[in-house]
């Protein structure tokens, strides 16, 4: 796998159904004007990986169709190939834990609640800088030997 887009964004509270498919068509929007399409991958399908966050629910009938585009959903709890479950969130614990002092320290904030979402917004910051094309890379091969032992009926063990 020589490029591969990461497309992220942070949101506040809940995602909603709608506001899920407005990111996964404004995913193929970015994609389809990337250099990096356009110089190696035109005329090639998107393909966008969904788990089975309750917001990916109708997904594809609230996004716009296009023929070149692939959702990819992914089994009901399939963390093996969910970068999400082993990267993203293990980082976001880390930094939460080193900082597990300042959650209990209200500091300029008007409440603690307000510190709180403060420093999840700070983790959920650092721990996506842990997806990169490398990582996407990499995940896919695993995904890819995950499946294929599913296939073969092998036993599978999370965490490896």
């Amino acid at each position: 796998m020589e490029h591969v887009i990461v497309c992220y964004e942070l949101q506040h509270g809940s995602i909603k159904m709608a506001t899920n498919a407005a990111f996964v068509d404004s995913i193929y929007q970015y994609v389809k004007a990337s250099s990096e399409y356009q110089d190696d991958f035109a005329g090639k399908k998107t393909v966008v990986v969904l788990d089975n966050a309750p917001a990916h629910y109708q997904t594809e009938d609230r996004i716009t169709k296009h023929d070149d585009l692939i959702l990819l959903r992914l089994g009901s709890y399939y963390p093996m190939c969910n970068p999400i479950e082993g990267t993203v969130h293990s980082r976001i614990k880390s930094f939460l834990a080193l900082g597990r002092d300042d959650m209990l320290d209200i500091g300029t904030f008007r409440t603690l609640t307000e510190r709180r979402m403060t420093l999840l917004e700070n983790a959920a910051k650092h721990a996506i800088t842990c997806i990169t094309p490398g990582l996407v890379a990499r995940m896919t091969v695993h995904c890819q030997r995950a499946v294929e032992a599913a296939r073969r009926g092998d036993d599978m063990e999370y965490g490896t």
